[in-house]
């Protein structure tokens, strides 16, 4: 399972939070209303392969007046953690504007631990889909943004296809991170991601041409930045695995 999948599969997780009767929030989500990703942190604990029933969760940790944050996982069916994220977003009212949470929202705020297990490392088949080793890593969310770019980078042009954009008609987490993964493969290094630092500045819409610029800030780390034109779109540090 790659990183942009496990990100694609935790913003499903809200969205099917958001929508439930329970959370109080289906109204104004009918009405278009929802939350625009500012920042997250993300990290997977092991790999995973196909056939393995995994359980998406969400829990809400804090509610500002337009901003919520939350910690998100993914567990096995036995109880060990593949995966986990730390995420903040925005409350966007259906004219794209920042608008004021529903208060409701604040009786769904808890302390509760997700409770995942670590486990322990599972040897496996290198060239199975189904039973692939399982290293265990730590799962650390403590990668920091990179704001400087060297003169050396690597710069990429990438035409952003419709496919690409998500119900609001802009790019998501999952695909940008997939910008970035393939920008490393094209430069020899690993494209297969196990932890990020996210940082999301502007809206990349289909149509637009958009340059990924990447380079080296650690042993196994690398730090992107994804602009049009002057405009810094999203800002990523990633953790790699070594070839």
């Amino acid at each position: 399972m790659t990183l942009p999948k496990v990100i694609a599969y935790m913003e499903h997780c809200r969205w099917e939070w958001l929508r439930d009767p329970s959370l109080g929030l289906a109204r104004w989500v009918h009405e278009g209303h929802g939350f625009f990703v500012l920042n997250q942190s993300i990290a997977m604990s092991r790999r995973f392969g196909q056939g393995q029933d995994c359980e998406v969760r969400c829990v809400l940790r804090k509610v500002g007046r337009s901003v919520a944050q939350g910690d998100q996982d993914v567990v096995r069916a036995d109880g060990v953690l593949l995966a986990r994220c730390a995420i903040r977003g925005a409350w966007m009212a259906p004219t794209g504007r920042l608008a004021k949470i529903p208060a409701v929202l604040k009786e769904a705020v808890s302390e509760a631990s997700l409770g995942s297990e670590r486990g322990q490392a599972a040897p496996g088949d290198a060239d199975s889909l189904f039973d692939p080793p399982q290293p265990l890593r730590t799962g650390a969310l403590d990668l920091s943004i990179c704001e400087e770019i060297p003169v050396d980078a690597h710069r990429r042009v990438v035409e952003v296809r419709a496919s690409d954009c998500d119900i609001f008609k802009h790019v998501n987490a999952a695909n940008y991170v997939r910008y970035i993964a393939d920008s490393l493969s094209v430069q020899g290094a690993s494209p297969s991601l196990h932890r990020a630092e996210l940082s999301y500045r502007g809206q990349a819409r289909a149509g637009d041409s958009i340059e990924v610029v990447t380079w080296p800030s650690g042993d196994t780390h690398w730090s992107a930045d994804i602009r049009r034109g002057d405009e810094s779109l999203f800002r990523a540090t990633v953790d790699t695995e070594s070839l």
